[in-house]
């Protein structure tokens, strides 16, 4: 599964350095950032920080360099345990498929606070 950044870093450029967009998948890649930026010499308060909502958020451009380019995204393996093909098959289709928001919400309402999290 593409996962999407949470967050943009806007920096401008600095002497021979072009500006630079740099995108965090969450806040601890954004401290590791904001570190980075501080050691290599950008001043504090000289880069600006967007939180993306969701994808909708994002310009077709954005989303490419982000989510879509086989070069430069980033993609989580996805298991659902000890299923067999066909059960997982229809539970992804289930959570992620059109025309199934009635059985999502239904699943995430009786299952929801099961569900462990390695992200």
């Amino acid at each position: 599964m593409a996962k999407p950044p949470l967050f943009r870093v806007d920096v401008a450029a600095q002497g021979k350095r072009p500006v630079r967009k740099l995108y965090c998948l969450d806040e601890g890649e954004l401290r590791h950032v904001e570190d980075k930026l501080r050691k290599d010499g950008v001043r504090d308060g000289s880069w600006q920080i967007s939180r993306f909502k969701g994808l909708g958020e994002m310009n077709a451009e954005q989303l490419w360099e982000t989510t879509m380019n086989p070069e430069t995204r980033r993609l989580l393996r996805v298991d659902f345990g000890e299923f067999e093909r066909a059960a997982t098959e229809a539970r992804f289709t289930m959570l992620m498929g059109k025309g199934e928001a009635q059985a999502r919400r239904a699943w995430l309402e009786t299952h929801g606070n099961e569900v462990d999290v390695d992200v």
